[in-house]
């Protein structure tokens, strides 16, 4: 909409960013590394936190493209699913062809032992991963997630990586479970972009969409990283309403005063 008023090619500050686009911000980088960390030396089970809008969903992304042994890579995103719901969902991307769908609990994980058995036997290292896992009953850590891990235990046969994504909460949650929480190998936290990784965040899309004036002066840079604290997800928002802004107000330059009001706008609820 406000591409041709600020001579752009296409919109900066998208939605959604394709994970292989993600800006290389130094807390995306070290949980990433983190995670590989922990499938490279089968540790068995990794810890991802980080509040809503830093990116954990996009590093799950860059780690599924991290190496090609890392197959199948299951992704289970409905943490409202009940236990046997969730082992159905995952015997789905694991089992080539299932025949216990629509069994018990005990039918299901025995046909996820024997994919996984297989997948170890063609060298390849299954990653399960559980986003918002905070949201999930407290029944799919001990029916699911720790039957998992204790197969690992068991079976020097088999060779996988589960990862738990979600919001802080998570590790006070995890902390009721001491059986399991005791399995996690490894914990990736993930921060908000420094001021000058905002700054340069801003000026790298900007490039990219073909922009060839300042739109955002220094003051506004700055403002922004104090509104968005640091949070990708935020700062794309106020980046985009801003400019839209712009445009409609026929501004030349963007400026803090017109990064505050935004924000004012945008995050009064919060």
């Amino acid at each position: 909409m406000y591409q041709e008023y600020w001579q752009l090619s296409s919109r900066p500050f998208p939605y959604r960013i394709p994970s292989t686009e993600c800006y290389p911000a130094s807390s995306q980088q070290a949980g990433l590394l983190r995670l590989q960390y922990c499938v490279e030396n089968s540790a068995g089970c990794a810890l991802l936190v980080g509040e809503s809008g830093l990116g954990k969903t996009t590093l799950l992304r860059q780690l599924e493209h991290a190496g090609a042994q890392l197959q199948p890579f299951c992704y289970l995103a409905f943490p409202g699913l009940s236990s046997v719901e969730q082992l159905r969902l995952l015997g789905s991307q694991l089992v080539e062809a299932p025949h216990s769908v629509g069994g018990p609990a005990d039918s299901l994980l025995l046909d996820i032992a024997n994919s996984l058995q297989r997948y170890a036997s063609q060298g390849k290292h299954p990653v399960i991963c559980f986003d918002d896992a905070q949201l999930m009953d407290a029944s799919i850590m001990s029916d699911v997630v720790l039957p998992l891990l204790n197969l690992r235990d068991i079976d020097d046969s088999v060779d996988f990586t589960v990862v738990l994504s979600g919001q802080p909460v998570l590790m006070s949650q995890l902390s009721r479970h001491p059986q399991l929480r005791e399995r996690v190998a490894v914990t990736a936290r993930l921060g908000g972009m420094t001021i000058s990784e905002c700054e340069d965040y801003v000026s790298t899309r900007l490039q990219t969409a073909g922009a060839s004036v300042e739109i955002f002066s220094s003051a506004a840079l700055k403002r922004l990283h104090e509104c968005s604290q640091g949070n990708p997800r935020r700062l794309n928002r106020l980046c985009d309403m801003a400019m839209l802004v712009g445009c409609a107000e026929q501004l030349g330059t963007i400026d803090q005063q017109h990064i505050e009001s935004v924000s004012t706008e945008l995050f009064r609820a919060a």
